[in-house]
């Protein structure tokens, strides 16, 4: 089924919400310090726990913390692998070079292309009824925002340090 699906954010916030129909259908709200994130969509919650530092994944979790599956971050490549319970894995990769544009696919039934401007942006694509794999498309977008700004502030302290 072909539908549009739209989001809005907040420029300094990490909380998402996300629209149907003009109609509120999700949220995604992450954590201040870490990339641990809550989501709800059709009143079902889902946890996304990142294992840290060594162990560049993240594991999704539904009620009764039952694990519902992984995501495997690629970071030099930009990309991500979701492994969802039952379900054929699903690709992530941005889609152009400003980081503004990304797919999600598995290449069999369901392919999301998303789109982002100015805190807010839309998903267009087909079977945009797996809400796991739509809310944990954005969940890796902004995972890896959170990696490009701390990379940036990494760099501009080392270029201050230097500079004095």
């Amino acid at each position: 089924m072909d539908k549009g699906i739209t989001w809005t954010k907040g420029v300094f916030d990490s909380s998402y919400q996300i629209f149907s129909d003009g109609q509120i259908c999700g949220n995604l709200i992450f954590e201040t310090w870490n990339n641990h994130a809550f989501g709800i969509m059709s009143q079902k919650n889902y946890h996304f726990r990142c294992k840290g530092f060594s162990d560049i994944s993240t594991t999704i979790y539904g009620d009764n913390n039952e694990e519902l599956g992984t995501i495997t971050f690629h970071l030099w490549q930009f990309r991500a692998i979701i492994a969802l319970k039952n379900q054929t894995p699903f690709t992530w990769n941005y889609s152009n070079s400003w980081l503004s544009s990304w797919n999600l696919s598995n290449h069999h039934d369901t392919h999301m292309h998303f789109r982002a401007s100015s805190g807010s942006g839309t998903v267009t694509g087909t079977n945009l009824d797996n809400e796991l794999a739509l809310i944990a498309g954005l969940y890796i977008k902004e995972f890896f925002s959170r990696i490009l700004v701390a990379f940036i502030a990494f760099v501009a302290i080392m270029v201050a340090v230097r500079g004095i």
